[in-house]
């Protein structure tokens, strides 16, 4: 575990620890019976994000107001015990799996057990129960409203997944021309593909818990560098099926070489794509192949420059829907 996950789990400890506190004080400063309830409705409603905490809060409220009623229908009539506090989960835990509120259990069964404990069936005791909600979560929502950001280690691998590429590009190029080994061309790609990984779920978890339009660009821009890595790996698996480098993969090799330095955040891939163009054209004028494996490897070559155009569309499509970049929003 990193230094950053280790901080991360110090943080959220030390969160529930001091909100599940200052819940018991606040529900003992209103005079609420229960009142260690609301810490532990605290400590079961701190999130790792804060789109989760309010997710659950608003889903405690909501079973509150569900639970209330079974406990009227369950708790009311006669023997009011055992039985009915066990008829209650039953139908608690059905209806909260059915509305996929499998998270407020605990809590709707401890709320069960003050009714089963003190038989009080007014608005003034339910008013009690759902105050004591209301802390609880109120003060989950406290605790995890200051989330720590992401932002500056997703722009680092932002950076590195640009050196990364940029890096397996040019191996591929290197390759091409019979300069590389493809151990470390296929090492390389597999590190890039783990660093978009972790870049990835490091955005996903910032914008839960900001839901800002930059991190939204960054989350969908990793998704696109990782949808090109994936390409990348279909495109491996062609390089490989090559018995004889033919000559014409000098071609390719230079494109790839180019392409290593355009492809970073910013760079448009239309003048890419327009080069693209040309390399298709300057082995169209190659004569034909003589031999069937001659052929079968130019096939691949060609193979190679159709994903390779896939894979500049894929940016294309994503600068179309992101006009504009982080650093003028």
């Amino acid at each position: 575990m990193g230094s950053h996950k280790y901080r991360r789990l110090l943080l959220k400890a030390l969160k529930i620890a001091a909100g599940s506190g200052m819940a018991i004080i606040a529900a003992e400063l209103l005079g609420l019976s229960y009142a260690t309830s609301a810490g532990i409705i605290t400590l079961l409603t701190v999130q790792d994000t804060r789109q989760d905490t309010i997710q659950l809060t608003v889903d405690r409220i909501l079973s509150f107001l569900l639970c209330v009623g079974l406990i009227y229908a369950c708790f009311h009539f006669p023997p009011a015990g055992w039985v009915n506090y066990i008829v209650y989960i039953l139908l608690m835990v059905v209806c909260c799996c059915l509305f996929n509120w499998q998270n407020t259990i605990s809590v709707n069964a401890v709320m069960g057990t003050h009714y089963l404990m003190t038989p009080d069936y007014s608005l003034n005791f339910a008013l009690n129960e759902l105050t004591l909600i209301l802390i609880g979560t109120g003060l989950a929502l406290g605790m995890n409203w200051l989330m720590p950001s992401y932002r500056k280690k997703i722009r680092e691998d932002v950076k590195t997944a640009e050196q990364g590429m940029k890096r397996v590009l040019t191996e591929m190029a290197e390759y091409l021309e019979e300069r590389k080994s493809s151990g470390d061309v296929w090492v390389d790609l597999d590190d890039l593909e783990e660093v978009l990984h972790d870049g990835l779920r490091h955005a996903h978890e910032q914008v839960d818990n900001t839901l800002g339009e930059e991190d939204y660009y960054y989350a969908d821009y990793l998704e696109m560098r990782l949808q090109q890595c994936s390409m990348l790996q279909t495109l491996r698996n062609s390089v490989i099926r090559i018995r004889k480098v033919p000559k014409q993969a000098v071609y390719v090799a230079r494109y790839l070489e180019y392409l290593s330095e355009c492809s970073a955040e910013k760079d448009s891939p239309e003048e890419q794509l327009w080069k693209l163009e040309e390399v298709l054209d300057q082995m169209n004028l190659e004569a034909l192949p003589r031999t069937r494996e001659e052929f079968e490897n130019r096939a691949i070559l060609f193979h190679v420059l159709m994903d390779l155009r896939e894979f500049l569309e894929v940016k294309q499509h994503f600068l179309e829907a992101h006009p504009r970049h982080p650093d003028t929003m």
